[in-house]
């Protein structure tokens, strides 16, 4: 795999599973020193090095604390890119049985977190440095039974805009993906009538996010990686 991420300092949220987890073996790969803040990443230390690579480094981080992020970022001093991929609990339903509760604490963990976190690595980001953020077709496609979580990406995607102007010359982009495997029988299943036919690896999904931190043209945007589902 090329350099083109070749010491530049990328911070990972949620970067211990799933895709955070591929976006932090791929950058690695291209070259990038990768620092892992989740709420297991420090725990999982000797693991995460195992699945990334050597000299990376992890913390423990709570998104919804307000302090949380203080010692994280006095460590690390500056960053390049912040990458966030932080997926919050939200359990289906109609927007009237809907647990108001669990979406207000799905709202604090991606939404009000990823804002807390942005205000703190203000200054902290080097020249030519990104700030990415992780959205869901289901902001852009109606889903039965997914009102909350809607709403909560159409809100990370009009973030995404708005901070794009705010903080340029930080460029401030989105990923949106679809449905990423491994997914239950009946989603492979649905993901057969897309145009790609199938769902998406993780490692597909995560080039989107190694693109949008290497093209320094490209801001304001959300990349959607989804294989065309959200056009049927």
């Amino acid at each position: 795999m090329s350099n083109q991420l070749r010491n530049k300092k990328i911070l990972l949220v949620g970067g211990s599973a799933g895709l955070g987890l591929a976006v932090a073996t791929m950058a690695h790969g291209c070259g990038a020193q990768i620092v892992i803040a989740s709420r297991a990443a420090a725990e999982k230390h000797e693991e995460l090095v195992a699945k990334v690579g050597p000299e990376i480094e992890t913390f423990s981080l709570d998104v919804t604390s307000e302090t949380g992020f203080d010692h994280v970022l006095q460590e690390i001093k500056e960053i390049d890119h912040l990458v966030m991929t932080t997926r919050p609990t939200i359990t289906p339903a109609s927007f009237v049985e809907t647990d108001l509760e669990q979406a207000q604490k799905a709202f604090e963990t991606r939404f009000w977190g990823q804002c807390r976190l942005i205000q703190k690595v203000q200054g902290r980001i080097r020249p030519g440095g990104s700030i990415l953020l992780t959205t869901g077709i289901a902001g852009e496609k109606v889903y039965e039974n997914n009102s909350i979580m809607a709403v909560l990406n159409s809100a990370t995607e009009t973030l995404c805009r708005t901070l794009a102007v705010e903080m340029a010359p930080i460029r401030v982009n989105a990923v949106s993906p679809g449905f990423i495997a491994p997914k239950p029988q009946e989603v492979e299943h649905y993901a057969s009538q897309f145009p790609s036919g199938r769902v998406a690896s993780a490692a597909e999904v995560a080039e989107a996010y190694i693109y949008l931190m290497t093209n320094q043209y490209v801001t304001g945007t959300t990349l959607v990686v989804d294989g065309g589902a959200r056009l049927i």
